[in-house]
């Protein structure tokens, strides 16, 4: 398993050389059999980006806020 870095996943769906690398990576890691999650997903533009990409797993403010001896309520995602 990989975790792409926030740093790659902030803005995605505004910047085309970053979703040139999440997807050659991402298809680099499904050849070789290994999972890719994306951290730091903050819109719903950006998890609509990654989605396209190919990538499921993905965590993030968006979805729930960390939580301090507790699992955070989470939140989800209404698709239009």
């Amino acid at each position: 398993m990989i975790k792409i870095d926030l740093k790659l996943i902030r803005n995605i769906d505004q910047d085309i050389f970053k979703q040139a690398v999440v997807r050659a990576t991402t298809s680099m890691c499904n050849d070789l059999g290994i999972g890719v999650i994306a951290e730091g997903v903050e819109t719903r533009e950006e998890y609509l980006c990654l989605e396209s990409l190919g990538i499921s797993l993905i965590q993030g403010f968006l979805f729930a806020r960390p939580g301090f001896e507790r699992l955070p309520e989470p939140s989800y995602i209404r698709r239009e």
